[in-house]
């Protein structure tokens, strides 16, 4: 088995992770800021109740996102770190 053809494969699905986590936080933010626009025009909540309420919303999926695009951005460092490795 070829480690270095390994690392390439592991590096090139990790970027997918990276890509997606990525598309997401920034789907979840537009969302949110959407959705704040939406709720400060109603009159039931004030500028700080609608921004407070979009946090609520959006802060769960932000999150997992992130933790996505992270374990992309760990899974590429690792695969570099074994591609650098010299073979025995």
């Amino acid at each position: 088995m070829d480690v270095r053809s390994e690392a390439r494969r592991l590096a090139g699905v990790a970027t997918v992770f990276v890509w997606i986590g990525w598309f997401f936080v920034l789907y979840a933010v537009i969302a949110g800021v959407l959705w704040w626009i939406d709720l400060t025009s109603t009159e039931r909540y004030n500028f700080l109740q609608a921004f407070g309420l979009s946090l609520s919303a959006v802060g769960g999926p932000i999150f997992l996102a992130l933790l996505v695009a992270g374990l992309g951005h760990f899974t590429r460092l690792f695969a570099l770190y074994v591609g650098s490795q010299p073979t025995n």
